[in-house]
């Protein structure tokens, strides 16, 4: 396969992925090329060149190459690359389609068996830069976030997609967990959580559960253990973020200290607009006891006492309900927001959505007239 200069076929590469729902944009640094570098030979880098956000099978792919490439060298170079968690790759009607992938939550979270303290120090430093501004839209989020304790109660019904004990309660499974990566990386730089021992407490259900298992990347559970790992990330204070569908295959149990997705919308002065939640949390002066435990267990410093007693500044509130389940007085309370927003139906309307916000309406039947043609996008 030809080769070209590796600047120039590594910034094709991030301006091919910065074209996904959620963007790849270039930082001042130019550490997302490092990335890349880390992440795809310049082969595999040739290689994703060819690829679309909708995943395709191989003979499609390949008659983008020509001659460059045989079918037969391309399909093991792909299962290779979906291998290193580099591509997506699923099947459909007994055939592999592979595609390329957004880097988070996507590639990232893929290196949790390749992952180095330099590679750590990249992606957080990108992130700081660059990637969580793309992640931080303000339209349609990868991620919600849902109150994290079944015995919490509000004024209006609660439906089940914010439920996600009763979620896992009804869900026929399998149920799986992988190692946190953002806790993981933390870890290998030398910096610890502050805040939990746990570690494997990515929760997985349905397909994502097969997943984890059956590549090794994490371990097959049983139910009680999902609900068991609920009800520490409830004591250790994480903020429960499920994908964002109604029925979510998983959940992310995030800390303050080490999550990329908290700590960059943290520095947000007004958090709460990128974040799909649908409630928020209110104190009651009077029933105050002005002990403070709210204020340590809110990640987005959303609760301060000016007076001695506790104030919600809703603007940073994301309703994770963290502050109301250590509270000795019952002086916090969960209402619900005035216009609930419904998530997608499944992954594949959520990231259909995502292509819409980046791309409009317009964009997407550009996209769609491309896919019909046999392009990629």
């Amino acid at each position: 396969m030809p080769t070209i200069e590796s600047e120039t076929l590594y910034r094709r590469l991030q301006q091919h992925l910065d074209r996904m729902p959620v963007a790849f944009p270039p930082a001042p640094s130019g550490v997302e090329i490092r990335i890349l570098e880390r992440l795809f030979t310049p082969e595999e880098a040739e290689i994703a060149l060819e690829l679309s956000a909708i995943p395709e099978p191989a003979d499609t792919i390949h008659r983008r190459f020509g001659s460059r490439l045989a079918l037969q060298e391309l399909r093991p170079k792909l299962e290779r690359m979906a291998a290193k968690g580099i591509i997506l790759s699923f099947p459909v009607a007994g055939e592999m389609r592979f595609g390329k992938m957004i880097f988070a939550i996507g590639m990232y979270e893929r290196q949790l068996k390749t992952l180095t303290p330099e590679f750590e120090r990249d992606a957080r430093q990108y992130f700081d830069e660059a990637f969580g501004r793309a992640f931080h839209t303000g339209k349609t989020p990868q991620l919600r976030v849902v109150p994290v304790n079944k015995r919490i109660a509000v004024d209006r019904g609660v439906t089940t997609y914010d439920r996600i004990r009763a979620h896992v309660e009804a869900s026929p499974g399998p149920f799986g967990t992988i190692r946190c990566i953002c806790r993981h990386g933390h870890d290998l730089t030398d910096e610890p959580c502050r805040q939990t021992k746990l570690r494997d407490n990515c929760l997985m259900i349905g397909p994502a559960a097969h997943w984890a298992a059956e590549s090794g990347n994490g371990q097959a559970v049983t139910r009680e253990r999902m609900l068991d790992l609920l009800d520490q990330a409830d004591r250790d204070g994480l903020v429960l973020q499920p994908e964002n569908t109604k029925a979510p295959m998983f959940v992310c149990c995030c800390c303050g200290c080490c999550c990329g997705v908290l700590r960059s919308a943290k520095r947000l002065p007004q958090p709460a607009g990128f974040f799909s939640s649908n409630f928020y949390a209110v104190a009651d002066a009077d029933a105050c006891q002005s002990c403070g435990v709210c204020e340590t267990r809110c990640r987005m410093e959303a609760i301060a006492s000016p007076e001695g007693k506790a104030v919600v500044d809703r603007s940073r509130c994301i309703g994770c309900a963290l502050c109301l389940t250590t509270c000795p007085s019952g002086a916090l309370r969960l209402e619900a927001v005035d216009r609930p927003k419904e998530p997608p139906d499944d992954a594949k309307a959520l990231y259909l959505k995502l292509f819409e916000d980046r791309f409009g309406r317009w964009g997407m039947a550009k996209l769609g007239a491309r896919k019909l043609l046999g392009m990629k996008i």
